[in-house]
């Protein structure tokens, strides 16, 4: 549970520089250190996305010069063990002989010469090669952690194959044994790495399944690669119904949802009979190979199992890691009596105090109880976020739809070639197609073929289900954050009350340190305040924070202190009892900013006013 993670913020003290006392002791001198841990974190987990998104749509690139052997390519290349003879012989082993793994049907030089046939496929295709030039104008930006120790070392550590769950298939399909098609299932690995905030390294790799074709039909090769190819990037823009998906389509009845789908969201869609029948139906429309009357096969599913799983690959979104303070708003709170003063305090309010919900407002032209800080706030600034995602769609697939939230990506299952005389279903390497998710795409006007001035129209935020569906998400997770955290309505009415700024009902959120406890840093407690685990050589997150994510249907969470101005100068916190106390900065005056983001609430509270900074402020204190 949260709440048995949390209290691990309680056990730090903080300090940098020379804190003089109230009784004039002679001033303490505090290690200075800090490691803007969660900056590493953002970086680690945004370069893990982009090398699996690279990796990924390299091989969609690449993979009809990998999955397909031909004759052609045998006697090119050279092949030893991707020939008919051999893998009819494996084929036959494997009906006779009972083992645990596949793997072991081959002998030590037909493993060998697995190896070396898929290599010479892979140099061929040059796959390694998209990759490497893929991410090459990436390299600088995350240049902090591929800065490795060993000079030697690089980020980029290979191509393997992964044989744990290889399969084989073989099929003579006429009368003399001559036409055949036979299969090869197993993974491809790449494998990288980069290093934490302390230098250890991180090694990750990235697997996807792949199902090798080898036939000495052409006609059979080229309707393979009509559907490893061609669906991808044309279902979405050929405006195909499966590829469309609207909160009614999947069931969400919570627009809140629609930004962290999951499998299950989808898992019912694809069984019934009307996807298979719609999506044979467009293969053989627009797939010209298949008019040939000789063929002894058509494209079937195995079975109803059709949904292998869901991508998210981009959504409407207000975090940036490549932005300063990863795109945040700044919000000024001082003592000032200005309107954006008031609404900027009762925005801090109601995240770290009391979500009140009894205000009047109006939700895709229906009058709902709500919140009207956040309504107001989102109100101004959601257009912007939808704007920038939808434009990113249209570069990404020349797409103009203005229903969109979500763009992602469906992979099939059991998607097969069938040879009806022989009752036998040749496997297909998993294929996928870009979809779109919407909130509500009824009156969307890509899908209604509308012109570019008509799908400019002017949507007001009451009447926009977008909108809603940002509205819903961002108080959902508002809550799920005030329980786990505790939070308490605070009393202070202005800055300059001597109170807390942040009260917490579990006592177990700080606690009193024994006296032999390591002092931690500001470093330790801005981690455990946005659940990361820091109690390791590395930073990555507990279960707790995924669990939490999953929760608030959000894929970014940070809550730390810090200061406004320059990281240099970093505000002295200390721990008493169970208060979080502000001291001072390391080095001169400056600002300190309560930095927040939670589904599309990402803001940086900077505090300007002279009079908090007159004496220690209490910035937590559990109660």
């Amino acid at each position: 549970m949260l709440k048995k993670v949390l209290p691990i913020a309680s056990v730090f003290v903080l300090g940098f520089g020379l804190i003089t006392t109230a009784c004039g002791q002679k001033p303490k001198d505090f290690k200075q250190e800090y490691k803007p841990i969660y900056d590493y974190y953002v970086l680690g987990e945004s370069f893990e996305q982009e090398v699996e998104t690279k990796f990924h749509n390299a091989l969609a690139k690449k993979q009809n010069e990998i999955i397909y052997i031909d004759q052609t390519m045998q006697q090119n290349k050279n092949l030893d063990f991707f020939t008919q003879s051999n893998l009819q012989e494996i084929s036959l082993r494997k009906q006779n002989q009972n083992v645990s793994s596949n793997y072991e049907l081959l002998s030590q030089r037909e493993k060998d010469a697995l190896n070396n046939d898929l290599n010479k496929i892979t140099k061929n295709s040059k796959l390694e090669e998209t990759i490497l030039d893929s991410m090459k104008p990436e390299i600088n930006f995350y240049s902090s952690i591929l800065d490795f120790k060993n000079v030697d070392q690089k980020w980029f550590d290979g191509l393997s194959y992964d044989f744990n769950n290889i399969d084989f298939g073989y099929l003579n399909f006429d009368k003399e044994n001559k036409n055949y098609i036979a299969n090869v299932n197993l993974g491809l690995v790449f494998t990288y790495q980069y290093t934490d905030i302390n230098k250890n390294i991180i090694k990750n790799n990235y697997h996807e399944d792949i199902v090798i074709t080898i036939s000495n039909q052409n006609d059979i090769i080229e309707n393979l690669k009509f559907t490893t190819s061609e669906l991808r990037e044309n279902l979405i823009k050929n405006k195909f119904e499966w590829a469309w998906f609207d909160a009614y389509d999947l069931r969400v009845n919570d627009y809140a949802r629609l930004f962290n789908l999951s499998n299950s969201d989808f898992e019912n869609l694809f069984k019934f009979d009307k996807f298979e029948k719609s999506l044979l139906s467009y293969i053989y429309e627009h797939n010209t190979n298949l008019s040939k009357p000789t063929q002894s096969y058509n494209f079937a599913f195995k079975d109803e199992n059709r949904f292998k799983h869901f991508k998210s690959i981009d959504k409407i979104s207000n975090f940036d890691p490549r932005q300063n303070k990863y795109g945040s708003n700044e919000l000024i709170l001082d003592d000032t009596v200005s309107t954006t003063n008031t609404n900027n305090i009762n925005l801090f309010k109601t995240i770290f105090s009391q979500l009140i919900t009894d205000d009047q407002i109006v939700l895709e032209n229906k009058f709902v109880k709500g919140n009207q800080d956040i309504y107001a706030y989102l109100s101004k600034e959601y257009k912007t976020w939808v704007s920038n995602f939808q434009s990113n769609v249209n570069e990404e697939l020349n797409i103009n739809s203005d229903s969109l939230v979500n763009f992602g990506e469906v992979t099939l299952n059991n998607f097969c070639l069938y040879f009806d005389e022989f009752n036998y279903y040749h496997p297909i390497s998993p294929i996928s197609y870009y979809v779109g998710i919407s909130a509500n795409n009824f009156n969307d006007s890509y899908l209604n073929g509308e012109s570019e001035m008509v799908k400019n129209k002017i949507v007001l935020p009451d009447q926009d289900p977008i909108f809603k569906a940002i509205y819903l998400n961002t108080m959902s997770a508002l809550q799920i954050f005030q329980e786990s955290y505790g939070t308490s309505k605070t009393t202070w009415k202005s800055l300059s009350d001597n109170q807390q700024l942040i009260s917490l009902k579990s006592s177990n959120i700080l606690q009193s340190r024994a006296a032999t406890t390591n002092d931690k840093s500001i470093s330790d407690v801005n981690a455990q305040l946005s659940l990361l685990n820091n109690k390791s050589s590395t930073y990555s997150a507990e279960s707790d924070r995924q669990s939490f994510l999953n929760k608030t249907n959000s894929s970014s969470f940070h809550f730390q202190f810090n200061n406004s101005e320059e990281l240099q100068n970093i505000p002295i916190i200390e721990m008493n009892n169970n208060q979080l106390i502000f001291k001072k900065f390391k080095e001169g005056s400056s600002n300190l900013s309560v930095d927040f983001n939670l589904s599309f609430l990402n803001l940086s509270f900077v505090i300007k006013s002279e009079k908090f900074y007159w004496f220690e402020r209490t910035l937590i204190e559990s109660i």
